[in-house]
């Protein structure tokens, strides 16, 4: 898979699993981006660390709207001319109320720099305050986005 094209393939598993990107909870979100991970490999990518997957949470200010976002992430790092690395990431952000609870997490994360990580990398998560916190929780939105970082 080209990076580029993340998204829509990405998009493409989670229906084929008969959900869609809109309806995935904490729980979903961490089983369709850790699959997609294991079985589709991105081209092209630096060979150490050109493809890994990352676990983020915390408080975001979104146009004057708090709220609190888990995200997954999947970032690609393709090589370039000496310094010029093309780095992008596809990004699936679930977004909550910034009820206190959530609020008290601060922010931290993860990462996962190959498949071979990814057993320690799903408990990891699953073990993290912020996963813990959402399980029960239906998002108010959820992003799925690549762009170049």
């Amino acid at each position: 898979m080209r990076p580029e094209d993340s998204a829509t393939l990405f998009q493409e598993a989670v229906t084929a699993a008969e959900m869609t990107v809109e309806g995935l909870c904490a729980t979903t979100a961490l089983e369709q981006m850790t699959a997609f991970y294991r079985h589709v490999r991105a081209e092209n990518c630096a060979p150490e660390e050109g493809d890994m997957l990352l676990f983020e949470w915390g408080m975001h200010d979104l146009g004057g709207v708090p709220n609190f976002q888990l995200e997954l992430a999947r970032r690609f790092i393709e090589p370039g001319d000496e310094d010029e690395d093309g780095m992008s990431q596809l990004s699936l952000t679930l977004q909550y109320a910034p009820v206190n609870e959530l609020q008290m997490l601060g922010k931290d994360g993860c990462q996962c720099d190959s498949p071979a990580g990814l057993a320690a990398f799903e408990s990891a998560v699953q073990a993290s305050p912020a996963y813990r916190a959402v399980t029960a929780l239906k998002p108010q939105k959820v992003v799925l986005l690549w762009c170049l970082v």
